[in-house]
């Protein structure tokens, strides 16, 4: 009878921790992501084959998968599947905390954090930090992140690597609204293009670069090899072969089956340009070109008063071999005027490095608005974007019925590279479009050279330093703060010339790293060059010395971007899925991305996260996905959170999360806990419970009864 009292306690004591899990389960039957729990009960030890009671085994978590439900609401995540998500408790004092749960009903916390809703930071592989110096292709030296400036988006892509994630984005400013055309009277057969065909080169490159940022998302372990862009070179008959000299008189061409044409145009030589080509022709061309006397010897008969006939027909016969020269470089320059409107096209007069008027694949071709490499007629035809191809099939000049073909020839072959070099290639031809070379003009009346008559300057310039963030004179003192040490050119330098004051200021090693000074149809071009074309800077040409010298003015009317002159930018970022894990920010200024905080976020199956901000989508971070080898060694914390313990053994991480549940955005798990079955539970357990009571009171009552036996 004492046996069967302490089997009742114990069959008692069992039923009454059955009742409180089921009253847990019926509780948490609302609490997102709650797993039910089951009693294991067992029978205790035997005496003479008879048992002595009850006891609870285990109070184990079924790990099923529970019911999910749509919400809509942006940062709930839902698992399906095996695993969980981990959480880090950053909120007590000392080591934070890392526990799991199945709960994703998270938010953005007040750090930029993402967090569950009692504030633990949600845990996955971070967004690399930006480096600015390796992730970031600005034009603009003063901006590394996004701004409301940019509002061209040009292209945006996540790329997905073996172990890593990228988003690559390009933006740039307005362009449509501060490119402009290139003044004529500067630039003409130098590639001077209208605005227009800016616009439309920059549209080319656009789909030339969204082209390969589709490619390297579709293959993004593919070979690299950087694209070429083709360079040809057209030549048309010069020296008595040439037959154009009239109105009516034509050049042309035809690029890609399309015929491009340049009538023949009348042009008066004036005194300087007499004087320039007739310095800038060999004995041979002057012959070639008619040219039998000296602009000096010339203007002699022409003032000697009076002039007899014959000396007039010589005079007239010299300044139509003048003027002819000049109507032919007119010509010509206008032609290449009219090819780099192609759209990714663009033209400029050349000459080849031994100036012989000779085509050879080998040679190296220059641009050259000199007036004695102009009269050559070769026009240089180079394709904006690398890995296009262009055809010329037909190159001639035509008078009356007469024509006489030119010569075409392809120096580089245009080749389409793969991968992230494609990629390059294609981002560097496309900031160089939108920002363009900076150009300052000096005219010669601005100079003031006289040959015979040596001139003085001071030339300097300022650029932004991007290691130290600030505005450093070039050439300077090497102090820090650098100070200004302008380079100075003196009367014994004997600059009296625009080409020789050109060869001075190419000469200096600190100058010639930002900028080349070039010979323009007689106008002093300081420019960017092609390997720096992001640099800016400011012109500081004075004429004269030190205290003496009088600051030239850069000439505003056709100084600027020879480009669209608007900014570029590219911002690379990286989730590296080997590297350690961290609380998730979600915030775009903190990550260094935009100056704009927020995004429209998102997470796919993979719990990859994205932040959207102005079409552009960017990867930030993914959530990490627990899996453990036992589920039910578990240890549950409350607050949804799980502990792992010995019997859970340690979490194990997947490369981006595969062989582990997949994640649903907008969407939270329900808990397993069914209402109606632990209300049967409730019922069986309570009439246990009776029972056992009953059993308790029977075996009260025979000890009663043995009692009043014996008295």
């Amino acid at each position: 009878m004492i046996g069967a009292l302490w089997t009742g306690i114990s069959g008692l004591s069992s039923q009454q921790k059955a009742l409180d899990n089921e009253s847990n389960n019926i509780a948490n039957v609302n609490t997102v992501g709650y797993k039910a729990s089951r009693i294991s009960f067992a029978d205790q030890m035997y005496q003479d084959r008879i048992g002595k009671g009850s006891k609870i085994l285990d109070a184990e978590k079924l790990y099923t998968q529970g019911n999910l439900k749509l919400t809509g609401v942006n940062y709930d995540m839902a698992l399906s599947g095996d695993g969980f998500f981990t959480v880090v408790n950053t909120r007590g004092v000392g080591s934070a905390e890392t526990l799991y749960t199945r709960a994703g009903n998270f938010r953005m916390g007040d750090s930029g954090t993402l967090q569950d809703a009692a504030g633990n930071e949600v845990q996955g592989w971070m967004m690399t930090s930006i480096d600015a110096q390796n992730d970031v292709t600005s034009t603009n030296p003063n901006t590394s992140v996004f701004t409301d400036d940019y509002t061209k988006l040009l292209g945006s892509k996540i790329v997905r690597h073996a172990t890593y994630v990228e988003t690559i984005t390009a933006k740039a400013t307005d362009y449509s609204v501060t490119a402009k055309s290139d003044s004529t009277s500067v630039f003409s057969g130098d590639g001077a293009k209208s605005k227009s065909a800016k616009q439309s080169d920059i549209e080319a490159a656009i789909k030339d670069y969204t082209f390969w940022l589709q490619k390297l998302k579709d293959e993004p372990d593919a070979s690299s090899a950087t694209s070429i862009s083709q360079v040809s070179q057209i030549n048309f008959k010069s020296g008595n072969e040439s037959i154009i000299s009239k109105d009516g008189d034509q050049i042309y061409v035809y690029v890609n089956g399309n015929k491009y044409s340049q009538n023949f145009l009348l042009t008066r030589a004036s005194t300087e340009f007499k004087q320039d080509l007739y310095d800038n022709l060999n004995a041979a061309d002057r012959t070639a070109a008619g040219l039998t006397m000296t602009p000096a010897a010339l203007l002699v008969l022409e003032t000697t008063l009076p002039v007899p006939p014959a000396t007039q027909i010589i005079i007239d016969a010299e300044n139509a071999a003048y003027d002819k020269a000049a109507s032919k470089i007119a010509t010509y320059k206008g032609l290449a005027d009219k090819i780099s409107q192609i759209p990714g096209l663009v033209a400029t007069m050349a000459i080849d490095g031994g100036r012989i008027d000779l085509f050879n694949p080998n040679q190296i071709f220059s641009a050259s608005t000199n007036t004695g490499d102009m009269l050559k007629g070769i026009i240089q035809i180079k394709a904006l974007i690398p890995g296009t191809e262009f055809t010329i099939s037909e190159v001639g000049e035509v008078s009356g019925n007469a024509v006489v073909q030119g010569n075409a020839q392809t120096q580089t072959i245009g080749l389409r590279g793969s991968g992230t070099g494609a990629l390059q290639s294609s981002k560097d031809a496309l900031s160089q479009l939108i920002t363009g070379k900076q150009q300052d003009v000096y005219t010669p009346t601005q100079l003031g050279l006289v040959v015979g008559t040596p001139k003085e300057f001071e030339y300097s310039i300022t650029v932004y330093d991007k290691e130290l963030k600030i505005n450093k004179p070039i050439p300077n003192n090497g102090l820090i703060p650098p100070q200004v040490a302008p380079f100075q050119i003196t009367a014994a330098d004997g600059i009296d010339t625009l080409d020789k004051l050109i060869d001075k200021i190419n000469s200096n090693p600190a100058l010639a790293e930002h900028i080349e000074a070039r010979n323009v149809n007689g106008n002093l071009v300081i420019q960017t060059k092609d390997t720096n074309y992001d640099v800016e800077f400011s012109s500081n040409l004075k004429s004269g010395l030190a205290a003496a010298a009088v600051p030239i003015d850069v000439n505003a009317n056709y100084s600027g971007r020879k480009g669209a002159g608007a900014e570029f930018i590219e911002i690379v970022t990286k989730v590296d899925q080997t590297a350690s894990k961290g609380s998730l920010q979600l915030r775009l200024d903190t990550l260094g991305i935009s100056d704009s905080a927020f995004g429209e976020f998102s997470v796919d199956a993979t719990g990859l996260i994205t932040m959207k901000q102005d079409g552009a989508e960017f990867a930030v971070g993914q959530v990490a996905i627990a899996l453990f080898n036992n589920n039910r060694g578990l240890n549950p914390v409350g607050d949804n959170l799980l502990a792992k313990t010995m019997d859970s053994g340690d979490p194990v991480y997947n490369t981006n999360n595969n062989k582990t549940a997949k994640i649903e955005g907008k969407t939270l798990e329900l808990s397993t806990a069914d209402l109606s079955e632990s209300l049967v539970n409730l019922m069986v357990f309570q009439r246990a419970f009776e029972a056992n009571a009953k059993s308790i009171t029977t075996s009260d009552e025979l000890l009663n009864t043995l009692i009043n036996l014996k008295r």
